[in-house]
């Protein structure tokens, strides 16, 4: 009986308590104190000018040429310092000193008389083989990358089972003998092994035909400056002229096209072996690349025959003597631009040498034989890396824009390298006056806060178009570093489009696939702001290849600005965004801070 009470008590006091908590709630309902809005906060802008840049501390270079009909044509050259791959080469087998006065009791040691084969400037393209269904098909060559069942070359057979089988998913007649994969009970893929590339950072026609001029760098690259006591390290800037007034013997001048294929090669078949065909096993592979013949004499005074020398004791002397290389690329039938990886770039020495060969009858001379034998050795392109970049004057719409005078401009102009950078107040209207203390007097609870900036599409179309940049970078002026809202951001791709997507500052395409917008998430940075506006700094704005690096680069100039973030300065590719002061049509994609709130109602 007892039960039954307490039972019956609880149940009394649990309606009693959701009769109370359904009022509560519905009054909260029916008398909700709070709104949510957005408001459109002007910003205050300026563009500046960026001058000449420090380039020997940098580690992404360009070559070739970039153009487009809004901020002209820039031009980049390469030149660097070369360095030994081992200090004091041995070529061959023997030393320098003991080819020539021998060893005793070793009669292998002859001379070797190391004579140059070929000579190749080998400068590998960035490429990509990301596969993410891992059906065989890099992503770029897959009709669906997330789909392993997919069909990329429409012969019925699926790219996975194709790649399983040992068939070539990207060729519907695999062995070429005219019966589809599909219909096919014996098809040999007569490329098996090979890895296809899909070749990145690469701007323009890749099958466009251009020269290459590969020069010996008759300047030695000091590394300290000479004015300081040489206590400083010595700056090059992007502008020096040091490729057209120190150029040496050319030692390659000819027209090129890129491949954008893997380089096979096979070994030389040996007439000795009649029983086996050498030629048919795999010598080595490499990723495609520039490879440029260089003139095989040059190397063979400059390094082979200085075996044993002190010019090749060590690095610095030897880059006393072969001061390094100048690349340049030129007389394109169409633009092309490239951003290369010369940190593996090398110049390879192929040599033949004389070598003693015994048959492994070591008590038996008269099977013994003398043979030529071949070899490899690098030189790698290190020490000072840099570029020397031109650029075709802007036409006067832009420079007049960038003027130091004009204020909230209609049209706001960003290019990378030595190009153009926006600075950026907040909360600050177009006759300068500041709103921040308008804003904290309303005690709103800040939401969301975004820097919207449409794309000029209607200048950019007009003028011809333009490769757009896929990303801006917002950066504190004062400290040299990201916002608050990029350290927070975790979101971490292997593709820049995949970092930092919170933060973003990604482009966003229209239905047109044309670019459409940019907004950056600077959430936490305003509410800082607005809690202690000390923090209000003026903001940085530029187009950028590399979010993930906040690295600084001085520049020559220090009066309009101090130093451009490095991830600006390694393509020429800009943008056009509607300025916040822009023609009535625009107004609503003026340049502007969305900010979203919660406030109490009146």
């Amino acid at each position: 009986m007892n039960h039954y009470k307490l039972i019956i008590v609880l149940l009394i006091f649990l309606s009693s308590c959701n009769k109370e908590y359904n009022t509560i709630g519905l009054n909260l309902i029916d008398n909700d104190p709070f709104e949510t809005d957005l408001e459109e906060v002007p910003i205050f802008v300026k563009m500046k000018k960026v001058p000449p840049y420090v380039v020997n501390l940098i580690q992404t270079f360009q070559l070739g040429q970039y153009q487009d009909n809004i901020f002209g044509k820039t031009d980049a050259v390469y030149f660097s310092q070369i360095s030994l791959e081992t200090i004091s080469p041995r070529f061959g087998i023997f030393n320098e000193n003991d080819e020539v006065n021998g060893i005793d009791g070793n009669i292998a040691c002859i001379p070797e008389e190391e004579k140059i084969k070929d000579v190749f400037l080998d400068i590998p393209f960035f490429t990509n083989v990301e596969d993410d269904d891992n059906d065989g098909v890099i992503n770029s060559y897959d009709v669906d990358s997330a789909n392993p069942q997919s069909d990329s070359d429409g012969d019925g057979v699926s790219d996975i089972v194709e790649t399983q089988t040992g068939q070539n998913p990207l060729s519907s007649d695999t062995d070429g003998d005219g019966i589809p994969d599909g219909e096919d009970e014996d098809s040999v893929n007569p490329d098996s092994g090979y890895t296809v590339y899909d070749l990145d950072s690469i701007t323009g026609n890749e099958q466009a035909k251009f020269k290459i001029k590969v020069s010996e760098l008759d300047y030695y690259l000091r590394s300290y400056d000479p004015n300081s006591n040489f206590e400083k390290f010595q700056q090059y800037f992007s502008n020096n002229q040091i490729p057209l007034n120190f150029s040496g013997k050319v030692l390659f001048d000819d027209e090129i096209q890129i491949n954008p294929n893997e380089l096979v090669f096979w070994n030389e078949d040996n007439p000795d072996t009649a029983d086996e065909d050498e030629s048919k096993t795999l010598k080595e592979r490499l990723s495609p690349r520039l490879r440029i013949p260089l003139d095989k004499d040059f190397f063979q005074k400059k390094v082979i025959d200085n075996e044993g020398s002190e010019k090749l004791s060590n690095n610095e002397s030897f880059k006393l003597y072969l001061k390094g290389l100048i690349i340049e690329a030129y007389d394109f039938d169409e633009p092309l631009h490239m951003i290369l990886n010369f940190r593996e770039a090398e110049v390879r020495l192929v040599y033949d040498f004389k070598k003693y060969n015994k048959n492994g009858t070591d008590d038996d001379t008269s099977d013994d034989e003398i043979e030529e034998e071949e070899k490899i050795y690098n030189l790698k392109l290190d020490g000072y890396r840099i570029n020397s970049i031109k650029n075709e004057p802007y036409p006067s719409n832009i420079t007049t824009q960038i003027s130091d005078t004009v204020n909230n401009p209609q049209s706001v102009f960003l290019k990378g390298g030595e190009g153009i950078m926006a600075e950026i107040e907040l909360f600050k209207n177009n006759d300068g006056v500041n709103l921040l203390d308008e804003i904290k007097q309303k005690e709103w609870l800040v939401n969301e806060a975004n820097l919207t900036m449409y794309i000029d599409q209607n200048m950019i179309t007009s003028n011809g178009g333009i490769v757009e940049p896929n990303r801006l970078y917002l950066y504190d002026l004062k400290t040299k570093q990201p916002l608050i809202d990029y350290f927070i951001d975790e979101t971490n791709g292997q593709k820049d489009s995949h970092k930092k997507i919170e933060h973003g500052g990604i482009i966003e395409l229209d239905e047109n696939k044309k670019g459409l917008l940019y907004k950056i998430k600077i959430t936490e940075h305003v509410k800082n702001v607005i809690r202690k506006d000390s923090t209000n700094v003026k903001l940085g704005l530029v187009v950028t290849s590399d979010i993930s690096s906040s690295l600084n680069t001085e520049v020559q100039d220090s009066r309009q600005i101090e130093f451009i973030p490095t991830a600006s300065i390694i393509n020429p590719f800009g943008t056009v965004l509607i300025g916040p002061n822009p023609n009535a049509s625009d107004y609503n994609m003026r340049m502007k801070l969305n900010l979203y709130y919660t406030k109490a109602k009146q």
